[in-house]
Protein backbone atom coordinates (compact mmCIF):
# COMPACT_ATOMS: atom_id res chain seq x y z
CA UNK A 1 0.00 0.00 0.00
CA UNK A 2 2.61 2.62 0.70
CA UNK A 3 4.56 1.71 -2.65
CA UNK A 4 1.28 2.57 -4.57
CA UNK A 5 1.06 5.78 -2.69
CA UNK A 6 4.94 6.55 -3.20
CA UNK A 7 4.34 5.78 -6.48
CA UNK A 8 1.61 8.11 -7.29
CA UNK A 9 2.91 10.98 -5.61
CA UNK A 10 6.69 10.51 -7.27
CA UNK A 11 4.42 10.68 -10.58
CA UNK A 12 2.71 13.73 -9.58
CA UNK A 13 5.61 15.26 -8.60
CA UNK A 14 7.34 14.62 -11.91
CA UNK A 15 4.34 15.87 -13.59
CA UNK A 16 4.61 19.17 -12.14
CA UNK A 17 8.44 19.43 -12.62
CA UNK A 18 7.79 18.57 -16.19
CA UNK A 19 5.16 21.30 -16.18
CA UNK A 20 7.86 23.71 -14.50
CA UNK A 21 10.47 22.69 -16.52
CA UNK A 22 8.50 23.34 -19.56
CA UNK A 23 8.10 26.64 -18.49
CA UNK A 24 11.36 27.28 -17.47
CA UNK A 25 14.24 25.83 -19.28
CA UNK A 26 14.62 28.52 -21.68
CA UNK A 27 17.39 31.15 -21.71
CA UNK A 28 16.28 34.23 -19.36
CA UNK A 29 20.17 35.90 -20.22
CA UNK A 30 19.73 36.91 -24.19
CA UNK A 31 21.88 38.52 -26.99
CA UNK A 32 21.28 42.25 -27.81
CA UNK A 33 22.70 41.13 -31.33
CA UNK A 34 20.23 38.61 -31.25
CA UNK A 35 23.29 35.78 -32.62
CA UNK A 36 22.42 33.38 -30.30
CA UNK A 37 20.31 30.16 -31.49
CA UNK A 38 17.11 29.30 -30.35
CA UNK A 39 16.86 26.55 -27.76
CA UNK A 40 14.26 24.05 -28.92
CA UNK A 41 11.67 22.38 -27.00
CA UNK A 42 12.70 18.68 -25.81
CA UNK A 43 11.55 16.24 -28.17
CA UNK A 44 9.16 13.26 -26.50
CA UNK A 45 11.29 10.49 -26.48
CA UNK A 46 14.05 12.50 -24.08
CA UNK A 47 11.13 14.18 -22.00
CA UNK A 48 11.64 11.40 -19.37
CA UNK A 49 15.56 12.09 -18.98
CA UNK A 50 15.35 15.86 -18.58
CA UNK A 51 12.92 15.13 -16.03
CA UNK A 52 14.94 12.57 -14.61
CA UNK A 53 18.09 14.85 -15.04
CA UNK A 54 15.64 17.60 -12.54
CA UNK A 55 15.40 15.08 -9.82
CA UNK A 56 19.04 14.70 -9.91
CA UNK A 57 19.84 17.80 -9.30
CA UNK A 58 21.14 18.68 -12.98
CA UNK A 59 21.02 22.19 -13.98
CA UNK A 60 17.19 22.93 -15.65
CA UNK A 61 18.17 25.56 -17.58
CA UNK A 62 20.45 26.16 -20.09
CA UNK A 63 22.06 29.59 -21.88
CA UNK A 64 24.18 32.44 -21.11
CA UNK A 65 22.00 33.95 -18.04
CA UNK A 66 23.88 36.65 -16.15
CA UNK A 67 26.05 35.33 -13.23
CA UNK A 68 25.54 36.61 -10.43
CA UNK A 69 29.11 38.47 -8.73
CA UNK A 70 30.00 38.61 -11.99
CA UNK A 71 30.76 42.60 -12.64
CA UNK A 72 31.73 42.52 -15.99
CA UNK A 73 28.43 41.21 -16.71
CA UNK A 74 26.22 43.26 -15.19
CA UNK A 75 24.29 46.00 -16.96
CA UNK A 76 24.91 49.61 -16.29
CA UNK A 77 21.68 50.55 -18.13
CA UNK A 78 18.32 49.34 -18.93
CA UNK A 79 16.05 50.01 -21.44
CA UNK A 80 12.52 49.24 -21.60
CA UNK A 81 11.21 48.46 -25.20
CA UNK A 82 8.53 46.98 -26.33
CA UNK A 83 7.93 43.24 -27.56
CA UNK A 84 6.30 41.55 -30.17
CA UNK A 85 3.20 41.59 -27.62
CA UNK A 86 2.81 44.81 -26.74
CA UNK A 87 4.45 44.84 -23.58
CA UNK A 88 7.45 46.89 -22.12
CA UNK A 89 10.11 44.86 -21.28
CA UNK A 90 13.68 45.59 -19.53
CA UNK A 91 16.74 45.20 -21.79
CA UNK A 92 20.26 45.23 -19.83
CA UNK A 93 22.86 46.69 -21.48
CA UNK A 94 26.69 47.22 -20.72
CA UNK A 95 27.62 50.40 -21.84
CA UNK A 96 30.83 52.89 -21.85
CA UNK A 97 29.62 56.41 -20.20
CA UNK A 98 31.74 58.62 -18.38
CA UNK A 99 28.69 59.81 -16.30
CA UNK A 100 24.83 59.08 -15.69
CA UNK A 101 23.78 61.90 -17.88
CA UNK A 102 25.47 60.16 -20.66
CA UNK A 103 23.90 56.84 -19.62
CA UNK A 104 20.74 58.09 -19.41
CA UNK A 105 20.65 60.20 -23.06
CA UNK A 106 22.21 56.90 -24.47
CA UNK A 107 19.05 54.59 -23.17
CA UNK A 108 16.83 57.31 -24.53
CA UNK A 109 18.42 57.23 -27.82
CA UNK A 110 18.14 53.50 -27.51
CA UNK A 111 14.19 54.33 -27.38
CA UNK A 112 14.14 57.06 -30.35
CA UNK A 113 12.55 54.87 -33.63
CA UNK A 114 15.42 54.93 -36.30
CA UNK A 115 17.49 56.78 -33.51
CA UNK A 116 21.36 56.47 -33.12
CA UNK A 117 21.52 53.71 -31.23
CA UNK A 118 17.95 51.84 -31.87
CA UNK A 119 20.00 49.44 -34.01
CA UNK A 120 21.29 48.13 -31.28
CA UNK A 121 17.81 46.45 -30.22
CA UNK A 122 17.44 42.60 -29.80
CA UNK A 123 15.12 41.41 -32.57
CA UNK A 124 11.30 41.33 -31.45
CA UNK A 125 11.61 44.47 -29.53
CA UNK A 126 10.85 48.32 -31.08
CA UNK A 127 11.62 51.22 -29.87
CA UNK A 128 8.34 53.70 -28.54
CA UNK A 129 9.80 57.39 -29.27
CA UNK A 130 9.15 59.19 -32.29
CA UNK A 131 11.33 58.99 -35.03
CA UNK A 132 12.92 62.22 -35.16
CA UNK A 133 13.20 63.00 -31.89
CA UNK A 134 16.07 64.30 -30.02
CA UNK A 135 16.88 64.46 -26.97
CA UNK A 136 17.97 68.11 -26.09
CA UNK A 137 19.09 68.09 -22.50
CA UNK A 138 19.09 65.78 -20.08
CA UNK A 139 20.15 66.66 -15.93
CA UNK A 140 20.35 64.12 -13.11
CA UNK A 141 20.40 65.65 -9.70
CA UNK A 142 21.31 63.26 -7.33
CA UNK A 143 20.50 65.05 -4.00
CA UNK A 144 16.43 65.40 -5.41
CA UNK A 145 16.45 61.82 -6.97
CA UNK A 146 15.43 63.21 -10.19
CA UNK A 147 16.12 63.18 -13.41
CA UNK A 148 15.02 66.10 -15.71
CA UNK A 149 14.47 65.51 -19.72
CA UNK A 150 13.82 67.83 -22.91
CA UNK A 151 12.64 66.58 -26.03
CA UNK A 152 12.48 68.37 -29.47
CA UNK A 153 8.89 69.15 -31.15
CA UNK A 154 9.20 65.37 -32.76
CA UNK A 155 8.28 64.03 -29.06
CA UNK A 156 4.79 64.59 -30.11
CA UNK A 157 4.39 62.39 -33.30
CA UNK A 158 2.59 59.30 -31.79
CA UNK A 159 -0.33 57.88 -31.72
CA UNK A 160 -2.68 58.04 -28.73
CA UNK A 161 -3.17 54.85 -28.03
CA UNK A 162 0.37 54.43 -27.52
CA UNK A 163 0.82 57.35 -25.07
CA UNK A 164 0.72 55.45 -21.60
CA UNK A 165 3.41 52.91 -23.63
CA UNK A 166 5.83 56.02 -24.53
CA UNK A 167 5.65 57.51 -20.81
CA UNK A 168 5.94 54.31 -19.05
CA UNK A 169 8.74 53.55 -20.94
CA UNK A 170 10.90 56.43 -20.38
CA UNK A 171 9.95 56.97 -16.69
CA UNK A 172 11.04 52.97 -16.06
CA UNK A 173 13.67 53.74 -17.89
CA UNK A 174 15.17 56.65 -16.23
CA UNK A 175 14.67 55.20 -13.36
CA UNK A 176 16.57 52.37 -13.53
CA UNK A 177 19.82 54.54 -13.38
CA UNK A 178 21.86 55.41 -9.99
CA UNK A 179 20.01 58.26 -7.52
CA UNK A 180 16.70 58.20 -10.20
CA UNK A 181 13.23 57.53 -8.14
CA UNK A 182 11.58 60.63 -10.22
CA UNK A 183 11.44 62.16 -13.58
CA UNK A 184 10.57 65.61 -14.72
CA UNK A 185 9.43 65.73 -18.65
CA UNK A 186 10.15 69.13 -21.03
CA UNK A 187 9.21 69.60 -25.04
CA UNK A 188 10.27 72.43 -26.77
CA UNK A 189 11.74 74.45 -23.63
CA UNK A 190 8.43 74.00 -21.61
CA UNK A 191 7.79 71.94 -18.80
CA UNK A 192 5.01 69.16 -19.61
CA UNK A 193 1.39 68.83 -17.20
CA UNK A 194 0.15 66.83 -19.56
CA UNK A 195 1.58 64.84 -22.35
CA UNK A 196 1.15 66.15 -25.49
CA UNK A 197 -0.91 63.82 -27.64
CA UNK A 198 -3.99 62.14 -24.97
CA UNK A 199 -3.28 64.63 -22.23
CA UNK A 200 -2.48 62.32 -19.82
CA UNK A 201 -1.66 63.95 -16.93
CA UNK A 202 1.64 64.61 -15.85
CA UNK A 203 1.66 65.34 -12.19
CA UNK A 204 4.48 66.72 -11.21
CA UNK A 205 7.68 64.12 -10.46
CA UNK A 206 6.58 60.68 -12.04
CA UNK A 207 8.17 57.60 -10.27
CA UNK A 208 7.55 53.55 -10.52
CA UNK A 209 4.65 54.04 -9.14
CA UNK A 210 2.83 54.90 -12.45
CA UNK A 211 3.03 51.89 -12.82
CA UNK A 212 4.08 49.26 -16.34
CA UNK A 213 2.19 47.48 -18.35
CA UNK A 214 -1.24 48.06 -16.57
CA UNK A 215 -3.50 45.69 -16.11
CA UNK A 216 -6.58 44.60 -13.79
CA UNK A 217 -7.76 41.86 -12.02
CA UNK A 218 -11.76 41.20 -12.57
CA UNK A 219 -14.17 43.28 -10.87
CA UNK A 220 -11.20 45.90 -9.83
CA UNK A 221 -11.99 49.17 -10.66
CA UNK A 222 -8.86 52.17 -10.53
CA UNK A 223 -10.80 54.11 -7.59
CA UNK A 224 -10.56 50.95 -5.14
CA UNK A 225 -7.51 49.22 -5.54
CA UNK A 226 -3.98 48.41 -4.46
CA UNK A 227 -0.85 48.16 -7.55
CA UNK A 228 1.06 45.62 -7.18
CA UNK A 229 4.12 44.79 -9.27
CA UNK A 230 4.59 41.33 -11.04
CA UNK A 231 7.40 39.84 -13.23
CA UNK A 232 6.42 36.84 -15.89
CA UNK A 233 8.24 35.46 -18.52
CA UNK A 234 8.05 35.50 -22.51
CA UNK A 235 9.75 34.25 -25.39
CA UNK A 236 10.57 35.75 -28.49
CA UNK A 237 9.51 34.56 -31.72
CA UNK A 238 12.66 32.20 -31.53
CA UNK A 239 12.44 30.94 -28.00
CA UNK A 240 14.27 32.99 -26.15
CA UNK A 241 12.62 34.22 -22.71
CA UNK A 242 12.94 37.38 -20.71
CA UNK A 243 11.10 38.91 -17.67
CA UNK A 244 8.11 40.81 -18.07
CA UNK A 245 6.84 43.44 -14.93
CA UNK A 246 3.54 43.63 -15.11
CA UNK A 247 1.44 46.41 -12.60
CA UNK A 248 -1.46 44.37 -11.68
CA UNK A 249 -4.82 46.36 -9.77
CA UNK A 250 -6.35 44.33 -7.44
CA UNK A 251 -8.88 44.05 -4.87
CA UNK A 252 -7.98 46.01 -1.54
CA UNK A 253 -4.94 44.74 0.49
CA UNK A 254 -3.22 45.80 3.71
CA UNK A 255 -0.58 43.01 2.95
CA UNK A 256 0.93 44.16 -0.28
CA UNK A 257 3.99 41.93 0.00
CA UNK A 258 1.58 38.87 0.53
CA UNK A 259 -0.87 39.94 -1.90
CA UNK A 260 2.03 40.01 -4.38
CA UNK A 261 3.09 36.81 -3.87
CA UNK A 262 -0.24 35.05 -4.01
CA UNK A 263 -0.95 37.54 -7.84
CA UNK A 264 2.59 35.41 -8.71
CA UNK A 265 0.65 32.19 -8.03
CA UNK A 266 -2.92 33.01 -9.71
CA UNK A 267 -0.42 33.38 -12.20
CA UNK A 268 -0.61 35.86 -15.76
CA UNK A 269 -3.83 37.20 -16.98
CA UNK A 270 -2.93 36.04 -20.80
CA UNK A 271 -1.32 33.21 -20.37
CA UNK A 272 -0.72 32.93 -24.11
CA UNK A 273 1.78 35.34 -24.08
CA UNK A 274 3.62 34.96 -20.48
CA UNK A 275 4.15 32.55 -18.39
CA UNK A 276 3.73 31.51 -15.00
CA UNK A 277 7.30 31.45 -12.71
CA UNK A 278 5.56 29.89 -9.55
CA UNK A 279 3.09 26.78 -9.85
CA UNK A 280 -0.58 26.90 -8.83
CA UNK A 281 0.19 24.84 -5.99
CA UNK A 282 2.70 26.92 -4.30
CA UNK A 283 1.43 28.01 -0.55
CA UNK A 284 2.68 31.25 0.71
CA UNK A 285 4.25 30.62 4.30
CA UNK A 286 5.57 33.11 6.76
CA UNK A 287 7.01 36.54 5.92
CA UNK A 288 8.88 38.74 7.98
CA UNK A 289 9.75 42.21 7.02
CA UNK A 290 12.69 44.29 8.66
CA UNK A 291 14.24 46.98 7.86
CA UNK A 292 14.89 46.65 4.11
CA UNK A 293 15.16 43.03 4.11
CA UNK A 294 12.16 40.48 3.61
CA UNK A 295 12.31 36.83 4.12
CA UNK A 296 9.44 34.85 2.52
CA UNK A 297 9.03 30.81 2.72
CA UNK A 298 7.54 29.44 -0.28
CA UNK A 299 5.71 25.82 0.50
CA UNK A 300 5.93 23.30 -2.79
CA UNK A 301 5.87 19.60 -2.19
CA UNK A 302 7.19 19.76 -5.91
CA UNK A 303 10.36 20.52 -4.15
CA UNK A 304 12.48 18.19 -2.12
CA UNK A 305 15.39 19.02 0.07
CA UNK A 306 18.49 19.27 -2.03
CA UNK A 307 16.50 20.00 -5.01
CA UNK A 308 18.06 23.27 -6.82
CA UNK A 309 15.27 25.30 -7.21
CA UNK A 310 14.97 27.34 -11.09
CA UNK A 311 16.76 30.24 -10.81
CA UNK A 312 14.23 32.27 -12.61
CA UNK A 313 11.71 31.32 -9.75
CA UNK A 314 13.79 33.41 -7.48
CA UNK A 315 15.08 36.40 -9.71
CA UNK A 316 11.26 36.91 -10.51
CA UNK A 317 10.32 37.19 -6.72
CA UNK A 318 13.27 39.36 -6.30
CA UNK A 319 12.88 41.53 -8.95
CA UNK A 320 8.82 41.27 -8.15
CA UNK A 321 9.42 42.27 -4.58
CA UNK A 322 11.95 45.39 -5.01
CA UNK A 323 10.02 47.14 -6.76
CA UNK A 324 8.66 48.21 -3.39
CA UNK A 325 10.67 50.89 -2.67
CA UNK A 326 10.75 49.58 1.03
CA UNK A 327 12.42 46.72 0.12
CA UNK A 328 16.31 46.10 -1.06
CA UNK A 329 16.65 42.44 -0.35
CA UNK A 330 15.05 39.44 -0.35
CA UNK A 331 15.88 35.82 1.48
CA UNK A 332 14.25 32.88 -0.04
CA UNK A 333 13.22 30.04 1.99
CA UNK A 334 11.62 27.19 -0.25
CA UNK A 335 9.40 24.42 2.36
CA UNK A 336 11.53 26.14 5.33
CA UNK A 337 15.09 25.08 4.38
CA UNK A 338 17.42 28.33 3.96
CA UNK A 339 20.46 26.67 2.61
CA UNK A 340 19.18 26.40 -1.12
CA UNK A 341 20.71 26.17 -4.67
CA UNK A 342 19.65 27.40 -8.10
CA UNK A 343 19.47 26.15 -11.17
CA UNK A 344 22.03 28.50 -12.30
CA UNK A 345 24.31 26.52 -9.68
CA UNK A 346 24.40 29.34 -7.65
CA UNK A 347 23.62 29.43 -4.00
CA UNK A 348 20.84 31.59 -2.40
CA UNK A 349 21.19 30.86 1.30
CA UNK A 350 22.16 34.73 1.65
CA UNK A 351 19.83 37.70 0.88
CA UNK A 352 19.71 38.43 -3.05
CA UNK A 353 19.08 42.05 -3.74
CA UNK A 354 17.74 43.69 -6.82
CA UNK A 355 21.11 44.15 -8.59
CA UNK A 356 22.43 40.70 -8.35
CA UNK A 357 19.28 39.72 -10.41
CA UNK A 358 19.00 41.91 -12.74
CA UNK A 359 18.59 40.77 -16.51
CA UNK A 360 21.18 41.44 -18.86
CA UNK A 361 21.20 40.87 -22.78
CA UNK A 362 24.92 40.58 -23.46
CA UNK A 363 25.98 41.35 -26.60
Amino acid sequence: MNHVSTSVSSRSRMSRLGMLAGILTVTVGLTACGGESAIDAPPLDVEMQMLQQIENNASGVQGTSMQIGDEQAKPNMTVYARDRYGYLAPIGYKWEAKSNDELGKAALELLIEGGAHAAKLPVDFKATIPKGTKVTQLSIKPEQQLAIVEFSDEFHQYKTEDERKVLESIVWTLTSLPDVKHVQLWMNGQRLTAMPVGDTPIDGRLSRSFGINLERADGVSDMYSTPVTLYFTALTEKGKAYYVPITRLIAPSTDPLTATLEQMVAGPLNPNQLSRVLTEETKIGKIEHKGDLVTINLEDTMFEQGDKVPSELIKAVVLSLTERPDIGKVQVLVNGVKDIKGTDNKNYSEPVSRVEVDPVWKG
